[in-house]
């Protein structure tokens, strides 16, 4: 069996939770692992994720600094902990839940740039344990631990992309439609010759969509 393999893989943030009750500290949730190709040209199976000793531990650091002056040092001279996390295997995705450190500042400053989308990226650190050569020359990993969690600065996945840019994606073209819905509606009401049957299908059908585009208005502007 080869030797266990340390790597670090990057991520993008994926979605966030709902808005915390007062007081309490936002939670940030990350997708870590996709199973498919990485930038080492492995690929990590989802249902192989050890996760206890890092659940144990669950820390968070800023570039995998953690004080030790390796290739990802940041120069910090207080180099701690600026979260914590929670690691776990929903479907064919490793997520991360992260929650920041409210009483450090520069952990408050990390998270003010997440929350504002400037910071994106993830990455896991972690050591393969069960793994053999792939086709492309990396590896295809059976199993393998998570050590580390970090926020980055340079995201290493194009494919992870934040859940909230999709739905802004979603309600865009819902909106297209609803409004489309209603021009039509309108033409076809200026165009009628008699009085519709009872019910008023088009009637019902442009109250709907009027509807939905306030919902949506009133979504965009909280």
């Amino acid at each position: 069996m080869p030797c266990p393999l340390a790597r670090a893989r990057l991520f993008t943030v994926q979605k966030d939770a709902p808005e915390p009750a007062e007081c309490a500290p936002r939670r940030y949730t990350f997708r870590a692992n996709d199973g498919d190709f990485d930038r080492y040209n492995d690929r990590l199976s989802v249902q192989g994720w050890m996760l206890d000793a890092f659940n144990a531990n669950p820390i968070v650091l800023y570039n995998h600094d953690d004080g030790s002056g390796g290739l990802f040092g940041t120069g910090r001279k207080d180099v701690l902990p600026i979260g914590k996390g929670r690691a776990y295997v929903q479907g064919d995705a490793l997520l991360v839940d992260i929650e920041f450190d409210q009483e450090d500042d520069f952990a408050r400053k990390v998270e003010s740039k997440v929350a504002r989308g400037i910071l994106n990226a993830v990455s896991v650190r972690y050591l393969m344990h069960r793994y053999h050569e792939n086709e492309r020359g990396g590896f295809d990993c059976e199993q393998q631990e998570l050590l580390e969690i970090s926020v980055v600065t340079i995201p290493g996945n194009q494919r992870a992309v934040r859940v909230k840019e999709l739905a802004d994606e979603r309600a865009g073209f819902i909106q297209d439609v609803a409004r489309a819905v209603v021009a039509a509606l309108d033409v076809r009401e200026r165009n009628k010759a008699a009085p519709p049957p009872v019910p008023d299908v088009n009637a019902l059908a442009r109250h709907t969509a009027e509807s939905l585009l306030q919902h949506l208005t009133l979504e965009t502007h909280r």
